[in-house]
């Protein structure tokens, strides 16, 4: 999924949208890349829009709430989404897709306990560095567009998959008892989610969390 069409640049926080540009004739092709300012702020945009969904709700938290919060005008927040939806689908669009880049990163992972550990600790640690965007994908789905929501769920389904896959290669190496698959990978990533709702990062510890979830999957041997 692209970020909606993109100027130039980023424009001053008080600027109004740019108009368009006339016709080019001749010459080199315009670059209709977004530049890298306009994905910072983007970026930053969407990290904000899911503090305040996640503060306020989805239906109660407005485009003047997130233009509010970011130092912005609201008709300088239109030059980057159009509409209240358009922003919750770049908030989704961001949460599976770093998700599902990282999980796919670890799988390289040969050894079937090992790769299954991988994946609970980077769902755990998923979860708790970026509760706010999580919160955002868990309770507001409800608000997406049925147009978002088709392209969000393929790549949610892909997620799943590879959680299904280890823990059906742990189950064939006897690592963890023989059950479906698929209910054993849905309690795992409920299990490694739910943080959102609980962890504080003043008291609890990302990694003893992450530790924990492979524990409860993986038991130590007692000697």
């Amino acid at each position: 999924m692209t970020p909606p069409a993109a100027g130039p640049a980023a424009e001053p926080d008080d600027a109004p949208a740019p108009s368009p540009a006339a016709p080019r004739k001749r010459g080199r092709p315009r670059n209709l890349e977004p530049s890298a300012e306009y994905r910072q702020r983007l970026e930053n945009i969407v990290t904000v829009a899911a503090e305040v969904f996640t503060a306020q709700g989805y239906e109660s938290g407005s485009l003047d709430d997130v233009a509010a919060a970011l130092g912005l005008r609201k008709a300088s927040l239109y030059y980057y989404v159009k509409k209240k939806s358009d922003l919750l689908r770049l908030v989704f669009d961001r949460a599976i897709t770093t998700a599902l880049e990282q999980v796919e990163a670890l799988g390289h992972i040969e050894d079937p306990k090992d790769r299954l550990s991988a994946l609970i600790r980077h769902q755990a640690h998923l979860v708790v560095r970026d509760p706010s965007l999580f919160a955002v994908f868990f309770d507001h789905r409800a608000g997406l567009t049925d147009e978002a929501m088709a392209d969000i769920e393929p790549n949610e389904r892909r997620y799943v998959r590879h959680f299904v896959s280890a823990v059906g290669a742990a189950m064939d190496a006897g690592h963890i008892a023989k059950a479906d698959p698929r209910t054993v990978a849905h309690a795992v990533l409920g299990m490694t989610s739910w943080s959102y709702k609980w962890f504080d990062p003043a008291r609890d510890s990302a990694d003893g969390f992450a530790e924990a979830c492979v524990a409860l999957v993986f038991p130590p041997i007692r000697t």
